[in-house]
This record gives C-alpha cells, sequence and structure tokens, in this order.
C-alpha cells in the first residue's frame, strides 16, 4: 500500500521559506514530509493539559529532532493525506498557537 501525501499550507510553506535561513533545518523539517507519508500516526495527538490554543479540528504534532521546531498536522485517512497545517518555534507561546487561521492550500 502506497504511504500518504503530504502537503503543506501556503502559511506553512512561506514560513519554511521566509523563516528559516539554515538550510540543514530547511533539509530535516523538510525531511518529516517522507516521515509523516510512511508513518501518519507518529505524531501524537495534540490535547494539552495547561492553556493552550486549540484548532477547530483533531490534530497530532511532531517535533522535529535537531532543530527548534514543531510541526502540526491534520490527518486524513479516507483521502490518504496529512496536512501540516503549523509549524511553531518551541520556544513560542502556547496561548498565542494557531492565531490568525487555517488558510486552505
Amino acid at each position: 500500500m502506497d504511504g500518504y501525501e503530504v502537503v503543506y499550507t501556503r502559511s506553512v510553506a512561506d514560513f519554511m521559506m521566509t523563516e528559516i535561513e539554515s538550510e540543514r533545518v530547511y533539509d530535516k523539517i523538510d525531511e518529516y514530509r517522507h516521515v509523516l507519508a510512511s508513518f501518519p500516526g507518529i505524531g501524537r495527538r495534540y490535547d494539552p493539559y495547561y492553556d493552550a490554543a486549540r484548532p477547530p479540528f483533531p490534530c497530532r504534532f511532531i517535533a522535529v529532532p535537531d532543530t527548534p521546531f514543531t510541526l502540526y498536522y491534520a490527518k486524513d485517512d479516507d483521502r490518504r493525506r496529512v496536512t501540516v497545517f503549523h509549524i511553531e518555534h518551541q520556544r513560542a507561546n502556547p496561548c498565542t498557537r494557531f492565531v490568525g487561521g487555517f488558510a486552505p492550500n
């Protein structure tokens, strides 16, 4: 069986192009496209037990090793698609996570 299709929302793609200056970090994050395609359930379910912003749908997250970034994504098993809708620096304030909505691709 083929893996899942993994897509970035426009906001994630824009963030990666404008905010990530290290080629090594950019490549490591983009490498996780292949990881998520093969193992879409690898991330933990996002259900914080502290005050934090929450998206209006179930999602998962995974910290990208050797980088200060975390990817937030939604998994659609029917369409076999993973949508990475948010990328965050791990030092960011969790209460402002997901501010600005979710722009479709």
